[in-house]
This record gives structure tokens, sequence and C-alpha cells, in this order.
């Protein structure tokens, strides 16, 4: 037998495993990766996209061996397999492909760059067309071999279990541009109290129905990315949940954040497109479902279980169909714009004849600890009654419709945000806000007239406080107090709130593992719809969540 035949098996053996220091995935995308991307939806995709532009591209990628250590470039095997790198040319990336630099390299790197010379080296003896190599290199490459044989062998295992997780992976991807992402949620819910909320200067006197619900949502999302640094998103949802808001309780202020009711039927959640502008802005175009807060930071610490702890008002009335764009000017100072509509599909209405509402926030971040931001709101709808109303369903039912539910209404909106890092573990937050409401029309509402042009101010406050890691990491503890919105001033006096609600709340999340959390939740409002002969009302949650 001679010498080239005794190389074989051992060549072969290592054949094919030339990816120890590259990636399992031989292009990986760059992610979107924004100052302001601490948002509910964060956009770092890192979506595996195709590169032709360079052939080989996973050997491209090989860590230069003149980076490495424990073999000196004064060892005899260093400079063999720079003799060899040179004349067998067994690495790419450089313009020649040779062996550069002269420091030292990591044992086990050199035996992954000795791999390539053995694969190389087996080309050449197997390719009819080619003289293979002399003797005296084969016996230099044999002399390698017997010195680096520990490190070839861990080599070959490393390099045998990352191929059998590539190909796990490949056998288990849907598509080489889409990530699936999904969530399930268990809620146990009920709502406790005498009797059920009644508007201003009423007296309650139906019972409050105090029976316990289970419920689920399942929601599904598909993030795609063409070139990397944008994602396409489409949001499945399916549920039915009970939100206890004013059909059980005869207030919204009691409702809960994501109780979805589908009746269990498959719908479309959200579908956007999102994509960077230049490296420190983001903007979205969406047909379906979008919202500010997606994008723009809420500056809300808590995970809150209430429709009104969730954000300030200033952000809820904006959702539908339209536009987001967020930039970071500086470290401190950015802004964004908004325009979303709810009747963007309807061909009588359109983009801009129907309901919408357009935000402006100007974001400012002076340290690590501290965030304020400083939204305006414009807001107007044919029928607030039938469309998202002018504080979506948060505070009374005369702070959503002020002057009822089919006058044509428009507000000017201010709202004030700001959170506060008081350690490593509390986060302090608050936010004001204010609504000026208009009668566009002559509202007519349970008898009562007004004139068109009637002005309506709808007032909120809240203060929140995120407490991190008790009692587990990655736990946190939520509390909420504030007042949901609150008609302070009517031209059409009868639909003045005459008393003042206030909302406590106090929730925990507890994570099970990485993919399941429990929260406990409870919440209480007091003088519901600012009415102060309305019942204390009670809403406890108990929720499940499942990550995938």
């Amino acid at each position: 037998m001679n010498k080239q035949s005794a190389l074989l098996p051992v060549t072969s053996a290592i054949l094919g495993y030339n990816l120890l220091i590259v990636s399992p995935v031989s292009a990986q995308a760059e992610p979107i990766n924004l100052p302001f991307a601490d948002s509910p939806t964060p956009s770092t995709l890192g979506l595996p996209i195709e590169d032709d532009s360079q052939p080989d591209s996973a050997l491209a990628q090989i860590t230069p061996v003149s980076e490495l250590r424990d073999v000196s470039p004064r060892d005899w095997a260093y400079e063999a397999l720079r003799s060899l790198v040179e004349k067998y040319r067994c690495l790419r990336g450089s313009s020649d492909q040779t062996f550069e630099g002269n420091r030292a390299l990591t044992r086990y790197e050199f035996a992954a760059t000795l791999n390539l010379c053995l694969s190389r080296i087996e080309q050449l003896i197997t390719d009819a067309n080619t003289n293979g190599i002399n003797q005296e290199d084969l016996a230099t490459v044999q002399r390698l071999q017997a010195d680096f044989a520990t490190e070839l062998e861990t080599v070959i295992t490393e390099l045998d279990t990352l191929d059998a997780r590539v190909v796990r992976l490949e056998d288990q991807t849907f598509s080489t541009t889409t990530i699936l992402r999904g969530g399930v949620n268990f809620s146990m819910a009920g709502a406790f109290g005498d009797r059920q909320a009644v508007p201003r200067s009423e007296n309650p006197s139906e019972d409050l129905d105090e029976t316990l619900t289970l419920s689920s949502l399942v929601s599904l999302s598909l993030d795609t990315s063409f070139t990397g640094r944008d994602r396409l998103r489409t949001g499945i949802l399916a549920g039915n949940g009970n939100n206890f808001g004013s059909s059980v309780t005869g207030t919204d202020m009691t409702r809960l954040i994501g109780a979805v009711n589908t009746g269990n039927d498959v719908i479309i959640g959200t579908l956007f497109y999102e994509f960077p502008l230049g490296d420190r802005g983001i903007m979205a175009i969406a047909p379906a479902a979008d919202f500010p807060t997606r994008i723009f930071p809420a500056l809300n610490p808590v995970s809150s279980i209430s429709n009104f702890g969730a954000e300030s008002p200033i952000y809820s009335f904006a959702f539908g169909a339209g536009t987001v764009a967020y930039y970071q000017f500086t470290d401190e100072l950015a802004a964004g714009v908004t325009y979303l509509t709810t009747s963007g599909s309807n061909p009588d209405e359109g983009l801009f004849n129907g309901q919408y509402t357009a935000l402006a926030q100007v974001t400012f971040t002076p340290s690590d600890e501290l965030s304020m931001a400083l939204t305006y709101g414009r807001y107007y709808a044919p029928e607030p009654g039938s469309t998202v109303n002018i504080t979506a369903s948060k505070g009374s039912q005369l702070a959503q419709l002020p002057f009822g539910e089919s006058t044509a209404t428009s507000s000017n909106a201010l709202g004030l945000q700001s959170t506060y890092k008081l350690n490593d573990q509390m986060i302090l937050g608050g936010w004001l806000s204010y609504f000026q409401a208009n009668a566009e029309g002559s509202p007519t509402v349970s008898g009562l007239s007004g004139s068109s042009g009637a002005d309506a101010d709808i007032w909120s406050w809240a203060v929140t406080l995120a407490v991190l890691d008790v009692g587990k990491l990655g736990s946190q503890l939520n509390f909420v107090v504030g007042m949901p919105p609150k008609v302070t001033h009517n031209d059409i006096v009868e639909r003045e709130d005459e008393d003042t609600s206030l909302h406590f709340e106090l929730s925990y999340t507890y994570p099970l593992s990485d993919r399941i959390f429990i929260t406990p939740g409870l919440m209480m409002i007091t003088n519901p719809e600012h009415n102060a002969n309305n019942d204390t009302l009670w809403v406890g949650l108990m929720r499940t969540s499942f990550s995938f």
C-alpha cells in the first residue's frame, strides 16, 4: 500500500466537516437593532437570508488562523501548515488564498484548519486531472495528523453534533424566510360585587352575576423577512374570552386586557410590513389592526391585567389601518407620527373620510433612569358608538361618548407619560391625559338636546409600579392606581360625571419555566361610572400563558 492510499481513510473520516468555526447557517441576517426597539414588538429579526454573491460563503467566514493562539509561529507545525495552505490553497477568504499572519493559534482551531487542508488534499488525490501531492508533503500531513490526533478527534465529534443539529433544524423549518411564534392563554376570571353599575344620577338595581368563567386565547405570528432588516407580520387570533366589561358589570372600567372573543373562529389579528428608516428609524404600513405602542414607547413599566392599566388612553383610541413611523434622532431624543383608521377598507369612507386618529409623540430620555414622552392626538368619528370611541372604551360611558353614539365627534388630546427607574428592581411610571371633545353635529341624547360645537373636557391619570424578580428571576409584581377617563366639564351639563372613580390593581407574573407563566391578578373599582350610588366592583383573574 502506498502512502497516498494510507491517507485516504483518515481524510475520508473528516471530509465534509468544514464548519467547526462557522455558523450553522451560512448567512445570518442583520436584525433591526434600534435604540427604541424596547417596545411590545421589538424588531430584532435575525432571519436567515440567502447570499449568492460569493461562492462558498461558509468557508469565507473561517476565522483567520493568525487570530488564534497556542500553536506558536515558531513551531514546526505552524510553518508546515502555512506551507500546505499556500501550496494547495486550502483556505478561502483572502485574495490569494494564502495563510497570513504570524501570531499563535489554539490547537483546536489549528486542527480545524488542518481539517480543511486534509479535505483539499483528498480532492487532489482522487482527482484524475491533477498530479496529486508530492511524497514530502504527504509525509508532513501524516506527521501533523499524528501530532494533532486528539484535537482532530474532538473536531470530528463536535462537527458530527453540529451536522446533526443543522439537519434537524432544516427538517423542522417550514420556511427559510419565515419564523412562526405563538402563544396560548388559559384564563379563569370572575367579577364580584352587589349590583351592576349604572351611569350618572341613576341607582343600581340589577344584581351582579358572580359566576366564574374559563376561557382561552390562541395567537400565532408569522414573521417574514425579505432583506434581513424588514418584517412582514401576519397575526392570527382565535378565542372565547369575556372581557368583563359593561355587559357583565355595567361599566367598562372593569374590562380585562387581552380578552378576545372571536367565537373561536380564526381571524386576522394584525397585518403590517415594517422596515428601517436609515440606521435609527423604523416605519410600518398596516392594512389591518395596527396600534402605535407597537413602535412608540408607552413608558408604562407594568404588565397590566386591565384595559385601563395597560397604557395611557392617549394611545388606545389610535387603532386600525394606516402607518406608523418613529425615529431616534439622538440617544436622548426621538419622535414619531402615526395615522390609523378603522374605515380603511370601506369604499364609502376609505382612509380619510371616516373614523381616524393621528398621533405625534416626542420622547426624551435624559438618562438611563428617566424617560418622558409628550403625545398629541387628533380624533374624528362620524358615529363614535359604532367604531373606536373617544377613549377606546376606557372610563365612564359619558367619557367614551360625551355627545352620544350617533353624534359626529372630534377631539384634540394631550398625553404626558414617564418612567423612572428607582433601582435595579423597581420602576415607577405614570401618565396624565386630557381630551377636549367637540360635537361636530347637533347631539340629541336621551331627550337632552345640545348644539353643534358643544365641548367636553375629559381627564385621566395613573401611577404604576413594577417590581422585578420578586420570588424568582423573571417574575414581576405590578401595581396600578389611577382615575379612569372622567368628564369634568360638558356644555351638556347632564352628561358630566358628578363623582370620581378610582382604579386599584395588583397582579403578579411568575415564570414556571422559560415558556410557561402564571398571572394571578385583582382589580378594584370604587364608585364605578364616577357614580357614588354604585357599589365597589372587583374582578379577579388567574391566567396561564404558554409561548412557543
